[in-house]
C-alpha cells in the first residue's frame, strides 16, 4: 500500500511524477524535484540512490495506482464474453493513460517512453506491457477463433492497441479539432464503444474470411 510507504519517499514520488511528465526524464533535474518535494538533495539519494532508480520508481508508483483505479476486468465476472472483455480492456486502458486527470502522469510517461526510450522502457516492458498485451492478444485470439494464425492474432491486437494510443498521442490536437471532447470520464462511453465496434466488424470479418478460405480448401 502507498500509504505505508514513509512520508517523505511519497512527496518525492509525487513531485517527481509531475516534473518527469512535464519535462521528461533528460531535462528534468534533482535539484527540480526536491525544490516541489520540499526535501534536501540528499533526499533523493537516501531513498531511491539515483535519478535513474527515482525515475523507475516513479513509473511503478504510477502504474500501481493507475492499475488499482482501473484494472484492466473492470470488475466482471470470470465467465465474461470476449465482446465484455475487450470492452473491459479498452475503457481501462483510455482511463489509465488519457481519460482521468487523476492518472495523466502515468500516461504521459508511457507516451514519452515510446518517443524517447530510456532505460526504464525495458522495466515497463517486462513488468507491465508484455502482460497486459498478452491480455488481449487472448481476448483477440477468442473473438477470431482457434484456427487464426498467430500473425493475425497480434496483427489484430496490435491494431486495437494503436486505437487506443492514438487517443493518448493525439490528446492535444483532437481537442482542438473538437473541442466537444473534454478528455474526462463522461466521453469514454462513446470513444470505447467506437474502437470496440470498429475492432468487432473487423475481426468477425477476418474471421469470415478465414472460413470461406477453409471452405474453398475442403472443395478444391
Amino acid at each position: 500500500m502507498d500509504t505505508e510507504l514513509p512520508e517523505t519517499r511519497i512527496r518525492i514520488l509525487e513531485a517527481a511524477a509531475s516534473i518527469f511528465a512535464e519535462h521528461g526524464f533528460a531535462a528534468t533535474t534533482i535539484r527540480m524535484i526536491c525544490g516541489r518535494a520540499q526535501v534536501n538533495l540528499a533526499a533523493v539519494n537516501y531513498h531511491f540512490g539515483s535519478k535513474e532508480a527515482l525515475y523507475s520508481e516513479t513509473i511503478r508508483y504510477l502504474r500501481r495506482q493507475a492499475y488499482e483505479r482501473y484494472p484492466t476486468t473492470c470488475g466482471l465476472s470470470p465467465d465474461a464474453s470476449p465482446q465484455e472483455q475487450l470492452l473491459a480492456f479498452i475503457r481501462s486502458f483510455l482511463l489509465r493513460t488519457a481519460f482521468d486527470e487523476r492518472t495523466l502522469c502515468f500516461g504521459t510517461l508511457v507516451m514519452r517512453e515510446m518517443v524517447e526510450p530510456t532505460s526504464a522502457l525495458d522495466m515497463m516492458i517486462e513488468e507491465g506491457i508484455r502482460s497486459l498485451f498478452g491480455q488481449l492478444v487472448d481476448i483477440v485470439q477468442s473473438l477470431l477463433g482457434d484456427a487464426a494464425e498467430e500473425e493475425t492474432v497480434l496483427a489484430c491486437s496490435r491494431s486495437v492497441m494503436s486505437q487506443c494510443l492514438f487517443y493518448l498521442f493525439s490528446r492535444s490536437v483532437i481537442t482542438r479539432m473538437s473541442s466537444e471532447h473534454r478528455f474526462d470520464p463522461s466521453d469514454i462511453g462513446t470513444i470505447a464503444d467506437q474502437i470496440l465496434s470498429f475492432s468487432l466488424h473487423a475481426l468477425a470479418g477476418l474471421r469470415a474470411e478465414e472460413e470461406r478460405k477453409r471452405l474453398r480448401g475442403e472443395e478444391g
